[in-house]
């Protein structure tokens, strides 16, 4: 053996070989968790970077929050930087399962790159996996999965030039944006362009700026909303496209449980009340403190309306094949009766305390910890770690099944 093979963790076969798989018997010692995380404190430098390029890096509360979340339920946990040197640290600390919530430094596929050094180690890790990971950062990538599924999604062009031809079924207003960014980085009062010369203008711009592709889709005059969810689908629901949702039961905080997800009540961003800001999800919109911040959660849409926003939920996470966790973005057109357009996927979704997920959580009676917990409990489940699950257990989405 290598020095170098001889830093790695011995690889763990999910579901056979790991402690405590296929048991329901509460093992002998703590679960050791390590929550993978990328500071902003840790980025490398870059003189020239736009101001909101590091905005999808976590902070340092950010973590401590994460730590006592997962401590809640006598789990040990260490906090570790997602850097190249990660595999030989989770060898010599005996790590039982990463808390993935690494957005990556740097490269086309970032949130990816972690995912591939704990895949290769053998590692156990909650979240999306590498071809998941990669695909949703990627705009262009994410619309042409969710069109194959005949999911509704704005029209696009991916720009890799500015003088690149535009192409003719595209209707103005256009929304341009860079192609692989987050937490609504380069995202702006100029990013809505209602003629050619302001579209070329703005690509130009965000190329330069961001270094990366630039996407312009169809500008959906109406509402953002957002939708969460935690848990796995069965491998049954998995293989098969959701089916309508419209008559089944709520939970009493406008939740829904299917067949291995729960789903959290919808978030509408109420633009109105802050006319003086961009009438999207801009950086700006997103980055405003809580007691500014304008949502509503539940969301006031009807319930035909809330069951197609679910059941396009459920759908998107399951075909772009998304684990544990995500959360999807909406247009409700205002033209179309409200029909609602998928913006992206979030397959690694923020979850400081103050971020969308963890609003809607709340909004139906989760505290934080439980939150944290029901991730890393959906990924236990899912590489039949059922011995370190606590003894009270999240129940996540077994109301429903695709049976019914």
């Amino acid at each position: 053996m290598s020095d170098s093979e001889s830093e790695l963790p011995q690889p763990r076969e999910p579901g056979r070989t790991h402690p405590g798989a296929g048991s329901r018997v509460t093992p002998r010692r703590p679960l050791r968790v390590a929550i993978l995380h990328n500071l902003k404190s840790n980025a490398p430098p870059d003189g020239d970077r736009p101001a909101d390029a590091l905005e999808e890096l976590d902070i340092e509360s950010n973590i401590a929050a994460y730590t006592a979340a997962l401590a809640t339920r006598g789990h040990q946990v260490v906090a570790l930087d997602g850097n190249a040197g990660l595999p030989a640290v989770l060898r010599r600390k005996r790590i039982d399962i990463s808390f993935n919530t690494c957005e990556g430094y740097r490269g086309d596929s970032r949130e990816a790159q972690v995912p591939a050094l704990l895949e290769m180690c053998g590692v156990p890790y909650t979240g999306g996996k590498v071809m998941c990971l990669a695909n949703t950062l990627d705009k262009v990538a994410t619309k042409h999965i969710l069109i194959s599924a005949g999911v509704a999604t704005p029209g696009f062009q991916e720009f890799l030039d500015p003088d690149n031809r535009l192409d003719p079924r595209l209707h103005f207003p256009l929304f341009v944006k860079p192609i692989r960014e987050g937490t609504g980085i380069g995202i702006d009062a100029g990013s809505v362009v209602r003629t050619e010369r302001a579209l070329r203008e703005r690509v130009a711009w965000l190329l330069r700026a961001y270094r990366q592709n630039v996407i312009a889709e169809e500008f959906v005059p109406g509402e953002d909303v957002t939708c969460g969810l935690v848990g796995n689908l069965s491998p049954r629901a998995a293989g098969d496209a959701v089916p309508s949702l419209a008559g089944l039961p709520l939970t009493a905080g406008g939740g829904l449980d299917y067949d291995g997800v729960h789903v959290f009540p919808i978030s509408q961003i109420n633009h109105s009340a802050i006319p003086d800001m961009d009438p999207y999800y801009s950086h700006a919109v997103k980055a405003l403190p809580l007691d500014e911040y304008p949502y509503t959660c539940p969301a006031p849409l009807s319930a035909q309306l809330t069951a197609e926003i679910m059941r396009l939920t459920i759908e998107t996470f399951r075909v772009t094949r998304c684990l544990d966790f995500g959360r999807v973005d909406f247009r409700l057109h205002r033209d179309e009766n409200l029909r609602p357009y998928v913006i992206e996927i979030n397959a690694l979704p923020g979850l400081a305390p103050i971020s969308d997920l963890v609003l809607c959580a709340a909004a139906e009676g989760w505290s934080y910890a439980d939150l944290l917990n029901g991730v890393l409990e959906a990924g236990l489940r899912r590489y039949g770690m059922d011995a370190f699950l606590p003894r009270e257990a999240m129940k996540i989405g077994t109301l429903v099944t695709a049976a019914s």
